[in-house]
């Protein structure tokens, strides 16, 4: 008879609980030459240990993946830009395979494995085989699970005790078992019992008669509930930082919950740095008092940017933050971003309303000049916003009078003063919206219009819908979707500036195209956008090396002013970098519908969703 914790070469759960584009000219090259470029990369990226050879029979799914990264002589062969194993070494790690193989099946109740294993050399290859015999798997024979203390009466306790995740009689796994007694500690923790402690927690294993008992017992101590929280501060109104506490004397104690205020406190830009304190000693009757101690953050903060893109070419920001106008914690912002194509002057008046995270009442003005393809555009703007949390994602009502003096090619210049009232919704469903690597997707929804009157030129009714989704296809490959839907209902199309027109095309809709490149034309050739808009894309990428990789890609997109399309498709291969601050694509598209094209160089870098 044996006593043993159960292990797997996989991290076990611990016992404690913690805190908790305007594109480029067309590139001399063609689909053959990137097609090869793209494989030599590949190549470069998949290259690994090519004097080793390693083979595994009589294991199947999890237990033979467990055996793989459980064995030394396997990752030798994964050694990428590494100078191949030595012979020496090479036998080394063969003979530490049989008792790295029988601690890796022992997780899942093998512990009588029987492994053959041989080791050859055959023209400058070695080749590793390793047969296992997995023999009888150890039955569990008895369970008992016991809660002490007030919290075995809680719900959520009895209904993990009511429904084990094994019984007697069931093949014996080890993950399981560690699961499952992380699961019931953190519960009652979570639930305030912070005093509780295992008195017991065995996995017995009987390796000659194949049986196992599991033996749990919870003390669950007596519950704690938040006293006084204080937050010391004196930047802004203590009635602002109170909306932010969430937590009464009604509220177990719960580390989480202190974490959330904490993110919440940094999140508002007022406070350099939060320090919780938990004064336990100070306990009265099971409620824990907390102080937390901020410290400012400045008061003003200058920000600067350097980019290029081929959709805008060069371009820099700059901007200055004011976080705290007044006690009441309102905060200003200028901002002005340069380009060729594009460039803005910015000013936004924020005033914290509900949760003052992310809802806000804004005053702003624009002004900004576009000169894009045939189309120019001066614009002026001032409005006001209400952003508000709705239906689990993000709202923003909006009132905006805009006064647009725009043409197109050498046709004469005209002005468009509009009162546009609008909403704006989005949501986003994603562990990363940076790098959706587990998945993920998004919706973005824009309504708004005009109505002709003494201040609007004419009556116009804009929605767009854009979707994006992130599927996982593997550990380091995934599947990327987008869509672009559009429709403005008017009778008088050709009054409304650029501005509130559809064009598609460039680095973030139909690459192979120039940015927003495509639309209809008028008489004279010149591209004026359209009423209807379809784009869509479906891409596939791999990162193989790190956080290098390539992906490949099929765009298609069109902008009419009629109701029929006529889409413009486009394909092609790019390299990927995972950075900070999103992913960085290098894409080569070939548009099919452009006699005059044969490819694009795209760049643009951001997040996926």
């Amino acid at each position: 008879m044996i006593r043993c914790e159960a292990k797997k070469s996989l991290t076990p759960m611990k016992l404690s609980k913690s805190s908790k584009s305007t594109s480029l000219s067309p590139l001399p090259i063609s689909c053959q030459a990137l097609a090869f470029v793209l494989f030599v990369v590949m190549s470069h990226f998949a290259a690994a240990a090519n004097n080793l050879k390693v083979d595994i029979i009589g294991a199947e799914d999890e237990v033979l993946e467990n055996i793989r990264k459980s064995l030394s002589i396997v990752a030798a062969t994964k050694r990428k830009n590494k100078p191949d194993p030595s012979d020496q070494t090479i036998r080394q790690l063969h003979n530490k395979a049989q008792k790295e193989i029988k601690q890796a099946v022992a997780p899942f109740g093998f512990y009588q494995a029987t492994i053959n294993q041989s080791l050859n050399k055959h023209d400058e290859q070695w080749q590793a085989l390793y047969s296992i015999e997995l023999g009888l798997q150890v039955k569990i024979q008895k369970v008992s699970v016991i809660v002490s203390g007030p919290g075995e009466d809680e719900t959520a306790v009895n209904i993990l005790t009511n429904n084990l995740p094994f019984k007697e009689g069931d093949n014996l796994e080890h993950q399981l078992y560690t699961n499952y007694k992380q699961t019931l500690f953190d519960t009652l923790f979570d639930l305030g019992y912070i005093d509780t402690k295992y008195e017991k927690s065995e996995l017995r294993v009987d390796i000659e008669n194949q049986k196992a008992t599991v033996i749990l017992n919870l003390a669950s101590g007596s519950k704690y509930f938040f006293g006084d929280v204080k937050i010391k501060q004196t930047v802004v109104a203590d009635a602002l930082i109170e909306k932010l506490i969430v937590i009464n004397d009604k509220t177990p104690f719960n580390t989480d919950r202190l974490i959330e205020l904490q993110l919440r406190l940094t999140d508002t830009g007022y406070f350099a740095n939060t320090e919780v304190n938990i004064e336990k000693e100070k306990v009265t009757s099971q409620y824990i008092p907390v102080i937390i101690t901020t410290t400012p953050s400045k008061k003003l903060k200058y920000t600067s940017s350097v980019g290029f893109g081929t959709d805008t070419g060069p371009r820099v920001g700059f901007g200055v933050l004011n976080r705290r106008v007044n006690p009441q914690g309102h905060n200003l912002r200028f901002s002005t971003r340069l380009s060729k194509i594009e460039s803005e002057l910015n000013a936004n008046y924020k005033i914290p309303m509900g949760n003052i995270n992310n809802e806000s009442l804004d005053f702003f003005t624009r002004l900004a000049q576009e000169d894009i393809n045939d189309a120019e555009s001066l614009q002026y703007s001032i409005g006001s916003a209400l952003n508000k949390n709705l239906w689990d994602g993000r709202a923003r009502f909006s009132l905006t009078l805009l006064k647009d003096k725009f043409s197109f090619g050498d046709e004469p210049s005209q002005t468009a003063d509009l009162l546009i009232p609008g909403i704006t919704y989005s949501y986003l469903k994603a562990k990363n919206a940076l790098f959706a690597q587990k998945g993920g997707y998004s919706l973005l929804a824009d309504i708004h219009g005009g109505i002709e009157s003494s201040i609007t030129d004419t009556t116009f009714f804009y929605s767009k819908l854009v979707g994006r989704t992130v599927i996982p296809l593997n550990n380091r490959a995934r599947l990327l979707n987008r869509f672009d839907l559009g429709y403005i209902a008017t009778k008088d199309f050709g009054d409304l500036p650029p501005s509130e027109r559809f064009f598609t095309g460039g680095g973030q809709t139909v690459r192979g195209y120039g940015y927003k490149d495509i639309g209809d034309r008028d008489n004279a050739g010149n591209n004026i956008g359209g009423q209807y808009l379809a784009a869509m894309s479906v891409e596939v990428d791999y990162l193989p090396w790190k956080n290098y990789g390539a992906a490949i890609f099929f765009d298609a997109g069109d902008v009419s002013t009629e109701a029929r399309l006529d889409l413009k498709k486009a394909a092609g291969i790019g390299f990927r970098y995972r950075s900070i601050i999103g992913l960085v694509r290098l894409d080569f598209a070939h548009p099919f519908d452009d006699p005059d094209e044969d490819f694009r160089f795209h760049v643009s870098i951001g997040p996926d969703l």
